[in-house]
């Protein structure tokens, strides 16, 4: 008798043999390989050659301590990417890097899907995506963010993300082709509200981290993530975003992980910058997005006339030197 298959399990059958990079070996490009290579063959990219050398003899990634990288998980160096063929390519880089890096790498990817994974706005306060589509112009560009945290990805937990192109026919596509048993991928196509989304989520993160910080309570943390999802939707939609993404994975969901535990970075930044230490050195060894996005949203606000009590707040914080406390004036 013919065996038949469920969609879902003839997707998982098909994509054993198709092939993803993961361009970035931090902590969420690692996850991301720990999640896909039971289904898919997996390479993850470093741009540090001593990275990738350390990862290869001990599998071990310095910045992902406690996870063990399968042998079944290639390593190499973005210089080696257009040596194979990857039917998709993730891009976990840090914002900051990404334009010198995709002008480097362009010829070798031209063509190939990339989803996006990185978080913030560019120094100019443009977008990331729009980057991508105006350089790789043969490639599909898509957009990936969600209450997900690297070491729950890795450990196999059930996660759930937006994954966002320009068409929902194409983002039905890709959200079935990259969804697995545990990584489920849900269909939108609104990018830009999508990635207002992954840039504020941290600045408020910051301000939820400062409230933690000052010892303010559950309740002001409560208001806190009540305003700041309406300023996420505020600014979002004055560029052209969907109200509904900012109550999906990539809005509310992310809001609500990103800036409700420590284990997030920007939430920690608070945390510290709220209990007196210096800002420099908190900013200086670790990459927190919603610190380098912060300028670039005020900005952004700015330009359209909003008014965002606690982006403004968080920035007067970190650049110019008032209390942390003034956190405290966004609910006048």
């Amino acid at each position: 008798m013919e065996q038949s298959w469920s969609r879902s399990e003839y997707v998982m059958l098909t994509n054993k043999h198709k092939s993803i990079g993961i361009l970035g070996a931090g902590a969420f490009g690692t996850a991301l390989a720990f999640a896909y290579h039971r289904d898919f063959s997996i390479t993850l990219f470093s741009c540090f050659e001593e990275h990738v050398a350390s990862m290869q003899q001990t599998r071990i990634n310095e910045f992902f301590k406690n996870f063990e990288i399968p042998e079944e998980i290639a390593l190499d160096v973005t210089a080696n990417l257009g040596m194979h063929h990857y039917d998709y390519l993730f891009w976990t880089l840090p914002i900051k890097p990404t334009p010198d890096i995709l002008e480097r790498l362009k010829s070798l990817i031209n063509g190939t899907p990339v989803i996006i994974c990185s978080k913030g706005l560019l120094p100019d306060s443009s977008f990331i995506c729009d980057l991508f589509q105006r350089t790789l112009t043969e490639s599909k560009v898509g957009y990936l963010a969600g209450p997900n945290f690297a070491v729950e990805l890795a450990m196999d937990k059930p996660s759930v993300a937006d994954i966002a192109f320009q068409s929902m026919s194409v983002s039905h596509i890709f959200a079935a082709e990259l969804s697995t048993k545990t990584f489920k991928l849900k269909p939108i196509d609104d990018m830009i509200g999508a990635q207002i989304s992954g840039a504020m989520k941290n600045v408020i993160a910051i301000a939820s981290g400062i409230a933690y910080g000052l010892g303010l309570g559950e309740n002001t943390h409560a208001a806190l993530l009540t305003m700041g999802i309406a300023e996420m939707e505020r600014l979002g939609m004055s560029l052209g975003a969907k109200k509904e993404t900012f109550y999906g994975f990539c809005g509310l969901g992310d809001l609500i992980m990103t800036a409700s535990s420590s284990n997030s970075r920007n939430t920690l930044l608070g945390m510290e910058c709220a209990k007196g230490k210096s800002i420099g050195e908190l900013v200086q060894n670790a990459t927190c997005e919603g610190y380098d996005t912060l300028s670039q949203v005020v900005e952004l606000a700015h330009q359209k006339g909003l008014e965002l009590p606690i982006c403004e707040a968080v920035y007067k914080v970190f650049f110019e030197a008032q209390s942390p406390s003034i956190i405290l004036d966004v609910f006048e």
